[in-house]
């Protein structure tokens, strides 16, 4: 190709040594650009991950977060446990008196139904 010829090698004397000196310095783009793509030295870390981490420090950090999110779990637990007795609400313990209640009306209920009540004027009778 003429366009990227130097001017000097125009002229038919020169053109031999024009023509090996242009293949030698294609010859070094085409190395550089091959050496440019394959080296990763001047290239930047990406923006999500870090440079270098090490996986034992990793591993290290992520059973210090187990660890104390376990502790704030179990402080949170505290925080907002129920009081009162262990196993038993609130409701629990409503609706229990709420039954014995009416166990006992119903109770007095049927003892009022079965209570022996002497026939009307037999006190009469005998005195």
């Amino acid at each position: 190709p003429l366009f990227l010829r130097p001017p000097s090698c125009y002229s038919p004397i020169h053109r031999k040594n024009c023509t090996a000196t242009m293949i030698r310095s294609i010859l070094a783009i085409a190395i550089f650009a091959a050496l440019a793509l394959s080296t990763q030295a001047f290239v930047s870390a990406p923006v999500g991950k870090p440079a270098l981490v090490s996986t034992t420090s990793l591993m290290a950090s992520r059973v210090n977060a187990k660890i104390e999110k376990r502790k704030r779990n179990r402080e949170n637990m505290r925080k907002f446990k129920k009081g009162g007795r262990r196993g038993t609400s609130r409701k629990k313990m409503m609706r229990k008196m709420q039954s014995s209640a009416a166990r006992q009306i119903e109770n007095e209920f049927i003892a009022k139904c079965f209570m022996t009540v002497p026939p009307p004027n037999s006190d009469d009778e005998k005195a």
